[in-house]
């Protein structure tokens, strides 16, 4: 047996070994195979061979022979593995806002997830905490946006100034490091809550147009981004013209989440565009203004994505993406079982943010994309999986690899879709895929500490729990 993360959809060994000893690889297309689909041979005659349905499907390949060799020691066991994945959306994504990664630290956690065969990176850039990207047009946005006063999540209390952002020239470097690793990036900017640094930078974005700090705590804040304005779409479209200039891609997400609308009720403007849309509430309000913004990255040729809490109006698009990460009004099942396509990013299993005692590896691995009540029209509407870093308690790289790996692999497994069955032979492979690990230089968790005892998991939740205060 050859343990391979993700597993392989079939793999078919024949008695004779191959003694592989640094040969040209012999690798070639066939538009037979799927996108994503390749086969690798290796036999005792001919060496080893890839044929892939694309560039994408060949280095795919390439990554599976990667971990056979680190397993064999060059001594290869004659094999044919013809591989492709179940689902063809497999993401991650690191939120920079809170706090601030170098591209050094983000390429190496990049490459290691292109060696699972993941193929996007959602990259949240904006937040209350810090708005992380160059924009030349508002640069007040960068220049004052990215600046904190201290950083205060939890038991953590910093007043030492925080800041940093990336310049566009970083931002396309890592457009062309993802892209020769086949990963797509999927860059968010979070609307039209979780909006104070762009307040901070520019007060007339809001309904009450005053100035107010960039945010140091977690939490969930009233500064939101007024809707009924022509400013704000103004100057969301400066942006978004900008990111699109940046980011190539053909997914753009645009948040969605956790919007306090206390300020909307007072605000002439929104209830002005209330009453001219004949809206009976606010989330229909919230919803009109990402139809809006949705409409202008589409005749940009953009598919847009939104958190599943822009569906409470009812009156979103039909062409947006949701992603589903807590949704207990069944919203996404809906959308999903209409036929409207859903990503998976599960808070409960999918949140890497949260210590392994209440978010364990096996729970990881035990997680369905498929929810309670979704027929066989909404199981076909979902694009895929994505895991979640969220780093509110996260400040170094070392926590965030920490956080990331084995669990990632656990998620890689599953939206590639194969092998979910047997918990015991994922483990081996985990364990195989180390030498990577150490070769990228990442701080994976250990594996006593991928699985802790109950009491541990009471003891470790209830001391993450306490951080929180």
């Amino acid at each position: 047996m050859i343990n391979i993360v993700p597993a392989p959809k079939k793999t078919t060994f024949f008695q004779r070994e191959y003694m592989y000893n640094g040969e040209t690889v012999r690798t070639s297309l066939d538009v037979l195979l799927g996108e994503e689909e390749y086969i690798l041979e290796v036999t005792a005659e001919d060496g080893i061979t890839i044929i892939g349905g694309s560039e994408r499907a060949v280095f795919y390949g390439e990554c599976t022979l990667e971990q056979i060799l680190k397993q064999g020691k060059n001594r290869i066991r004659a094999m044919k593995i013809e591989d492709e994945p179940k689902f063809a959306y497999r993401s991650f994504m690191i939120d920079c806002a809170r706090h601030f990664f170098s591209l050094d630290e983000l390429k190496a956690i990049v490459d290691t997830m292109a060696k699972l065969k993941f193929n996007k990176f959602h990259w949240h850039l904006t937040d209350d905490q810090g708005f992380r990207m160059q924009i030349t047009s508002l640069p007040k946005l960068h220049q004052e946006g990215s600046v904190r006063s201290g950083s205060h999540f939890g038991r953590v209390k910093l007043n030492s100034k925080y800041e940093g952002y990336y310049t566009k020239e970083q931002m396309r470097e890592m457009v062309r490091f993802c892209a020769e690793r086949y990963i797509d990036i999927v860059p968010e900017i979070d609307i039209p809550g979780h909006a104070t640094a762009m307040i901070h930078a520019y007060p007339e974005l809001s309904c009450r147009g005053r100035k107010v700090p960039v945010e140091t705590k977690q939490g969930i804040y009233k500064n939101i981004l007024c809707a009924g304005s022509d400013t704000t779409y103004e100057y969301l479209y400066k942006i978004l013209d900008e990111m699109c200039e940046v980011f190539p891609g053909e997914y753009f997400h645009i948040g969605g989440d956790e919007v306090p609308k206390e300020y909307w009720t007072h605000c002439s403007q929104c209830k002005n565009l209330m009453r001219e849309y004949s809206l009976e509430n606010y989330e229909q309000l919230q919803a009109l203004m990402m139809n809006r913004v949705a409409d202008y990255l589409e005749r940009k040729g953009k598919k847009v994505i939104c958190w599943n809490d822009a569906l409470k109006g009812e009156n979103l698009k039909n062409t947006f993406i949701a992603e589903r990460w807590m949704d207990r009004k069944k919203h996404t099942l809906h959308w999903a079982n209409d036929g409207r396509k859903v990503i998976m990013g599960d808070f409960y299993h999918t949140y890497f943010d949260y210590p392994y005692a209440m978010t364990p590896l096996k729970k990881v691995y035990d997680f369905s994309p498929y929810l309670k009540g979704m027929d066989i029209r909404g199981k076909e509407s979902i694009l895929g999986m994505e895991c979640c870093v969220w780093t509110e308690y996260i400040s170094t790289n070392a926590a965030l690899e920490y956080m990331l790996f084995p669990r990632a692999c656990a998620v890689a497994q599953t939206a590639w879709g194969y092998g979910r069955e047997d918990y015991a032979y994922f483990t081996q492979a985990v364990k195989a895929f180390h030498p990577i690990f150490k070769q990228n230089r990442i701080n994976a968790a250990t594996p006593k500490e991928w699985n802790p005892l109950p009491l541990k998991r009471i003891g470790g939740t209830l001391k993450f729990l306490n951080n929180l205060r």
